[in-house]
């Protein structure tokens, strides 16, 4: 027999069915989809499902199993989606066992744009499990992941049938021993027998590991300008590492992040095989190494704007990157360059060299600054978590500026290591709705190495995002800086000092123009810094949401004289194919300044 269920052959002379298997974990999602295809209207009503006259543990299934939908013409939709649930919900308590069981279904009307259809059903007898026979042979049978699972078997001599249980539970078993290495692990039978008349069932599951496999050689095709060496460090495996088809995804999704190479096949020949060793092809062909990008476009926080970017991604075919880019904006003016050339065996671990020049003119300052450094980046992996990333970078700044703050002009030379942690662990990035970043950095000056001032700083910011249902997400984001200063702040350029407002910060406020005052009333920054926001989010669509967000915070140099400020805003996001595309308005409660609402626009992921 080839599977479990819900597609019956006739019945045998002993009276009972063999069920063979469309996956019911499969015909569930199937009735997911139904349900949800009446959901990406933009104007909608909410439909929601309730159930009578079912056991507790059966009705927290269904209610995981029937989520809200939305209607999108209340007069036309509402009897279609009644049939695709009573449809969806014949296969659910099928799955659960409940064959003859029987329902009637009533609307409900609240009048605030939300249905509720609700089923009373009579589960009837439920089919019970009479015999289990699980059985385990190869070489793995015995290894203690295994034995652990046939012992939580989640089914049980006269327990309900759970089909959906069942077949979590053999996929897990075989995702298990395939991660051990043991790539040819099959069910050599896997067979439920139900007497639907008698309300019996027997489970017959027959696992066979096979052998267990290592990698074998690696072999990589293309890419000829690329050093080996540089290929070989977006292999997440090695000869001898036990085989695993999830290392193989791993590699794949490295080289296709390296944004140098297209048409990427990683491949364990399984049926090459020798003496239990699997060799791995890589086939890749290397994208053009360089690149000029043009763009326009308009930010909040510092205008209109225009830039031209150069890249080259194998700088000597060495796979040395080089970046020379310009942009030009109505308040901020930037010119840099930027080469990184890869070292070691691991992925990001690469020394790193920049310049630049700087003109920023912004409500509280303007400034003028060159800035030189020079350092290591390392990237921290982790093989078992392919959506999160985390960097460490260890750089030598060196920094002259010449700026004014509060009217007054002041120029600074500084020298300053820096040490920085980023972390970023989102399911998907253009389109994050769930998960979190953290940036965290530290650095400090002396005028023992010729700085003008004596300083420690430190700053960090991050975003937290879960989704609540299917409709909404919750999002909070934070801002904080400390430092510690030998002198008046009058020392220190501005993008050393902590100022608010922003649309990463304070969005009913222009963009770095809160902070501490001077004698005169005039915004100088600060050396504290703590800003915090939360909003909340509903999809009216697939891709488009409404937002309502709030922030509070400020710069200060003391927790006994903050100066707090807040702001609201209504919003609208588009999870375009290049990422979220963010339209804010929003309006500062506290020392409101004109305008009384500001326009927060960007493209793109942002903290």
């Amino acid at each position: 027999m080839q599977g479990d269920l819900l597609t019956s052959k006739p019945e045998n002379t002993d009276g009972y069915r063999i069920i063979s298997c469309r996956n019911p974990i499969r015909l569930l999602s199937a009735g997911i989809l139904i349900l949800g295809f009446y959901s990406f209207s933009a104007v909608a009503d909410d439909v929601h499902f309730a159930f009578d006259g079912v056991p507790p543990a059966l009705l927290e299934k269904l209610h995981k199993a029937f989520p809200p939908v939305n209607v999108a013409d209340k007069a036309n939709r509402l009897d279609e989606t009644e049939l695709a649930a009573g449809l969806r919900l014949k296969d659910a308590m099928q799955a659960y066992g409940y064959y003859d069981a029987k329902w009637k279904v009533s609307t409900e009307t609240s009048g605030k744009k939300q249905d509720l259809l609700r089923f009373s059903i009579t589960p009837g007898q439920p089919i019970r499990v009479r015999k289990i026979d699980l059985q385990k042979t190869g070489t793995g049978s015995n290894i203690p992941v295994i034995t652990r699972l046939f012992n939580q078997f989640p089914l049980k001599d006269g327990a309900v049938l759970d089909q959906i249980d069942y077949e979590e539970w053999k996929g897990k078993a075989i995702a298990v021993l395939n991660k051990q290495g043991y790539a040819k692990a099959e069910y050599t039978r896997h067979e439920i027998l139900i007497d639907k008349k008698a309300f019996w069932s027997e489970i017959y599951l027959w696992l066979n590991t096979g052998p267990r496999f290592r990698f074998g050689s690696i072999t990589v095709h293309g890419a000829v300008h690329y050093p080996r060496w540089f290929v070989e460090r977006y292999v997440s495996f090695k000869p001898g590492d036990w085989y695993a088809p999830a290392a193989l995804a791993v590699t794949q999704s490295n080289l296709r992040n390296a944004d140098r190479f297209s048409d990427i096949s990683v491949h364990g020949d399984i049926h090459a095989e020798k003496n239990n060793t699997v060799p791995v092809i890589i086939n890749l062909k290397s994208m053009p190494a360089q690149h000029i990008k043009v763009g326009a476009g308009y930010s909040t926080d510092i205008g209109p704007n225009a830039a031209l970017i150069y890249d080259n991604y194998n700088a000597f075919d060495q796979a040395q990157h080089v970046r020379v880019s310009i942009l030009a904006a109505q308040l901020n003016k930037n010119a840099s360059i930027l080469y990184k050339w890869p070292i070691g065996k691991n992925i990001g671990s690469e020394y790193v060299a920049q310049a630049s020049y700087q003109n920023q003119t912004l409500t509280a300052y303007d400034s003028n600054e060159l800035l030189a450094s020079a350092g290591r980046q390392w990237t921290l992996r982790d093989d078992n978590n392919r959506n999160r990333s985390s960097t460490l970078e260890a750089l030598l700044n060196f920094e002259q500026a010449n700026y004014t703050v509060a009217g007054e002009v002041n120029n600074s030379f500084y020298i300053y290591p820096s040490l920085q942690y980023t972390v970023q662990d989102f399911r998907n990035i253009l389109r994050p709705i769930s998960g979190y970043s953290l940036t965290a950095r530290t650095e400090g000056a002396s005028k023992i190495w010729g700085s003008s001032a004596d300083f420690v700083r430190f700053s960090a910011r991050g975003t937290w995002r879960a989704r609540l249902s299917r409709q909404w997400v919750l999002g909070t984001r934070a801002k904080l800086g400390a430092m510690w200063l030998n002198g008046p702040i009058t020392a220190l350029p501005p993008n050393l000092r902590f100022f608010a407002g922003g649309q990463n910060s304070l969005p009913g406020y222009a963009y770095q123009s809160q902070g501490p005052l001077d004698s005169d009333g005039a915004v100088e920054g600060g050396r504290l810094l703590a800003v915090a926001g939360v909003n909340i989010q509903r999809f009216v669509s697939k891709n488009w949401a409404v937002v309502a967000f709030y922030d509070a915070g400020n710069a200060f140099n003391s927790f006994s004289n903050v100066r707090l400020l807040q702001d609201v805003g209504l919003g609208f996001r588009w999870y375009s194919p290049v990422g979220p595309i963010r339209f804010d308005l929003a309006h500062p409660l506290v020392n409101p300044q004109a305008p009384a609402v500001r326009i927060a626009f960007s493209v793109g992921f942002s903290l």
